[in-house]
């Protein structure tokens, strides 16, 4: 047995994360007998031993980093997720590529979160800081836990060590998987800091609006960093997985998409408790919704409770310690709400159903209602199977037959919301506001319905066939027309004070109002996402196989011409370059290399590199190598053309942008704002801000060049009702996925089809239930079927999880309406006592609304 100072790296870290543990843990006991003994410098003790152990976990995240590098195979950890042959680059990646280092690098982002956080904010909420100090420890204590009494990454072999380690999953060993990750977990991570200020807020009493200031901030930025993360992954699966798609509402992607939805939502009703005063119990709510999200979208991807192309795998143990966790933090913080909720009711009530903290309101309702349909849905698998005794699996089309209206829905309140008045919106300026943005929607729409046939595709939008993307179009119109608007307003009166040109007074108004306008392009990036999304309607793709170089095929306007395939070679992998020489209406337009990649150390997989042409970021040509013969140059590619699709990364240009804007430090704005080219400085700023799919055991194959389109009709159904289990695509059918398995499984089919009577529907029915009993026996119905075998119990289980939806928007609706009418009886009672004039609205009430309106 080799010992444990047999790697002094190893014998090191774990000493130190013991340390760090103790520490944190002093940190938490001493802050919160600070505060309840009032001993400051007990408090001041648990702020420093907190800086400690960010000093710590720096010290273990080097030691770590330093084992990859050197190649130290004694620590399992390294063995498991690296080799003699990775670049170095991808060697200090590969320190969250596994689960035992993810914990870590969690607890090592968390040290660093709260230390800035604590250093910020330890003056001006010293009356807090030690309760925040202990919120944060005891989360730590728990991950700390982990990391050394069941996933230790500084743990050794117990026989000799291997002399070369298995190696990364080499879909991971991609530019956009190395920043992904680390911004999921700091978007993850960093929901622990307002967290630790709600609970700090709760115990110490001081419930008024001082903690929410600070808490926004610190919401907004974990918040960009979740939204960074996600298009991040959305760009690694558009670039690597080659199913020529950006979201498959994979479990994983979810587990970040949720607290998302929840953090937005706060991020807008901190506005109506700070205008108004209201909704404090609300905004609470939120933030221990937000954090509970966080740990247990890692209590979904850590415990393999869902199934996921991105999970870790099962581990029931931690699952078990999870669950303990989240259930503890959830009894003590709404312990603590009820507790305060004297203290939280707000006696201001909504007054209109046409007024901006509405409309914020149903923006709040449409996200939560977003967030938990989606969590429904990715757990529906897994409670469907301990509840009735069957998985019942769910695809991409369940979510979307959902999230559409909602995403439609939230469009249209970004339009609305900003041209609507505090308190109550009086019909003439409704009118005013209203005007110019709904006429040019309507413009909008009706030019692309005369002069563009392809705008007037219908889709499904809940059960109904309508022009899904002519509507799409015409309220991201809107969106764009309100922002236009509110931006020119803005200008002009800054024009009008300041007496300085159009750029300078832009720049001025956005800065001086930075949560205002920046929100406004933070909406604008969220529209012009939209656009993109809806490009998916238009997506074309054909499959094709040559024979020889010097082959051609056509998709659209584009001529592919086949060259031939180039192998190349390094330590690492074998690479298989086709050349493929592309033209666009008769002209040179550009030279594709789609590839595959086959890694030589560990699992040797293959990977897919796809070659993606972008034409004039109005459609992208992308071109997969799907399977190949070496000898002959045989090869099967699959082509897409991708309109559109640009504006999705676009988008998320313009909403970083506007976050930056959010963000910008007042002290630096003061420093630029008396010097001259102040402006154009800014302005600069703001633009600068701005498992495999068929490799492993499935091999891919060269399919024939259209054996769907020539196969029997009863094959072309089976094709359509099949899944492809290769493993990286979207739960695609035989008929649509592209990959070498799914042209094995369609020649898998025809096998069984094969010398059978088809003369007949009775006998082609017969030979259908036969395949499908084949599939089934060998994958199981909840896995390889698209929808469930029709029976009673499966028509139940898809009946409950709408039923449940469908219920709860019927409640929040009625919820909704008292409230308001409550609030409406309240200040026409008030108004009634008072005896005021019978004007609904004053005129101090109307330049009440007006300072609300100017504030930032």
């Amino acid at each position: 047995m080799a010992p444990l100072s047999a790697s002094p790296v190893a014998a090191l870290g774990t000493i130190v994360l013991y340390v760090a543990f103790v520490v944190v843990a002093y940190a938490a006991v001493a802050g919160i007998l600070g505060h309840r003994l009032r001993r400051p410098g007990l408090v001041d003790s648990a702020v420093h031993a907190s800086w400690a152990w960010a000093a710590l976990m720096c010290v273990a995240t080097c030691l770590i980093i330093y084992a990859f590098v050197s190649h130290d195979f004694r620590l399992k950890y390294v063995a498991h997720y690296s080799d003699t042959t990775m670049p170095t680059f991808y060697l200090l990646t590969a320190y969250w590529g596994g689960l035992d280092g993810s914990l870590m690098f969690w607890v090592w982002v968390l040290s660093l979160f709260s230390a800035a956080a604590v250093l910020v904010n330890r003056r001006r909420h010293r009356d807090m800081i030690g309760y925040v100090v202990a919120t944060v420890g005891v989360v730590a204590v728990f991950f700390l836990a982990l990391l050394l009494y069941s996933k230790n990454p500084f743990q050794t072999f117990l026989t000799a060590p291997p002399s070369e380690g298995r190696g990364m999953n080499p879909l991971l060993q991609n530019y956009w998987m190395v920043i992904h990750p680390p911004s999921l977990y700091v978007g993850y991570v960093g929901m622990t800091v307002p967290f630790a200020f709600c609970i700090a807020a709760l115990a110490s009493g001081r419930l008024d609006d001082s903690w929410l200031y600070s808490v926004r901030t610190w919401v907004m930025i974990p918040w960009f960093f979740l939204s960074f993360g996600l298009i991040l992954g959305g760009l690694w699966a558009y670039e690597e997985q080659g199913w020529g798609g950006y979201w498959a509402w994979d479990a994983v992607e979810n587990a970040g998409l949720i607290p998302w939805f929840t953090a937005t939502a706060f991020l807008h009703s901190t506005m109506i408790q700070e205008r108004r005063g209201m909704l404090k119990t609300w905004n609470v709510m939120l933030v221990v919704i937000t954090f509970f999200l966080t740990i247990f979208g890692t209590f979904m991807t850590r415990s393999g409770v869902v199934q996921s192309v991105h999970a870790f795998g099962q581990d029931n143990e931690l699952a078990l310690l999870f669950l303990v966790f989240m259930s503890v933090m959830l009894v003590v913080s709404f312990g603590l709400i009820l507790y305060r909720l004297p203290a939280l009711r707000s006696p201001h009530l909504f007054d209109s159903f046409l007024s901006r903290e509405f409309s914020f309101l149903m923006n709040n309702i449409a996200l939560l209602t977003c967030g938990f349909a989606v969590l429904f849905i990715t757990m529906w698998p897994t409670i469907s199977e301990y509840a009735l005794g069957a998985r019942v699996t769910v695809g991409p089309p369940v979510y979307n037959r959902f999230m559409a209206p909602m995403g439609l829905f939230l469009l249209l309140l970004m339009g609305a919301g900003p041209l609507l008045a505090w308190r109550q919106t009086s019909p003439r300026r409704l009118a005013e506001q209203f005007l110019f943005p709904t006429a040019f929607a309507v413009v909008v729409m009706g030019a692309l319905g005369l002069l563009v046939p392809a705008a007037r595709k219908t889709s499904g939008l809940l059960f109904v066939e309508l022009p899904l993307a002519l509507f799409t179009f015409g309220l991201v119109a809107f969106v764009l027309a309100t922002i236009a608007q509110e931006f020119w307003r803005g200008t002009a009166v800054r024009r009008r004070q300041t007496g300085a040109d159009w750029l300078t007074s832009l720049v001025g108004v956005t800065f001086a109002k930075r949560r205002k306008y920046g929100g406004y392009l933070v909406h604008l990036g969220i529209a012009v996402m939209f656009f993109g999304f809806v490009g998916q309607m238009y997506d074309r793709d054909r499959q094709v196989t040559v024979d020889r170089p010097g082959a051609t095929w056509r998709l659209g306007s584009y001529d592919f011409l086949y060259q031939g395939i180039e192998v190349t070679s390094n330590p690492n992998r074998d690479m298989f370059t086709a050349k493929v020489k592309v033209s666009h209406e008769g002209q040179p337009f550009a030279d594709a290399e789609p590839a595959r990649w086959k890694y030589k150390v560990g699992t040797q997989e293959t990977t897919n590199e796809v070659a993606i042409i972008r034409s004039q970021f109005v459609q992208d040509v992308y071109l997969v190598l799907n399977g190949f013969d070496g000898r002959s140059q045989q090869a099967n590619f699959t082509v897409y053309l991708k309109p559109l699709v640009n504006f999705v990364w676009i988008g998320f240009g313009i909403l970083a942008m506007g976050t930056f804007v959010c963000l910008f430090p007042a002290g630096l704005l003061a420093l630029l704002k008396p010097r001259r080219g102040a402006a154009a400085a800014l302005l600069l700023l703001m633009l600068a801000a701005g498992s495999a799919r068929a490799g492993g055991p499935h091999e891919p194959v060269v399919g024939g060049s259209d054996d769907r389109a020539s196969a029997p009709a009863v094959a072309q159904k089976l094709y359509h009702d099949l899944v492809c289990l290769c493993g990286g695509c979207a739960r695609e059918t035989l008929w649509d996925c592209p990959c070498g398995f799914a042209a094995q499984e369609r020649e898998r089919v025809l096998a069984l089809l094969a010398g059978k009577d088809l003369s007949t529907p009775d006998k082609e029915r017969a030979a259908y239930d036969l395949v499908v009993v084949s599939f089934v026996s060998r994958y199981g119905g909840q896995q390889v079927l698209r929808v469930p075998l029709d029976n009673a119990f499966n028509r139940l289980t898809w009946l409950l999880p709408i039923l449940a939806l469908c219920g709860g928007a019927v409640l929040v609706g009625f919820a909704v309406r008292t409230w308001v009418r409550r609030g409406q009886k309240v200040a026409a009672d008030a108004r009634a006592g008072a005896d005021v004039r019978k004007s609904a609205r004053t005129a101090y009430d109307d330049k009440l609304d007006e300072e609300l309106d100017d504030e930032d």
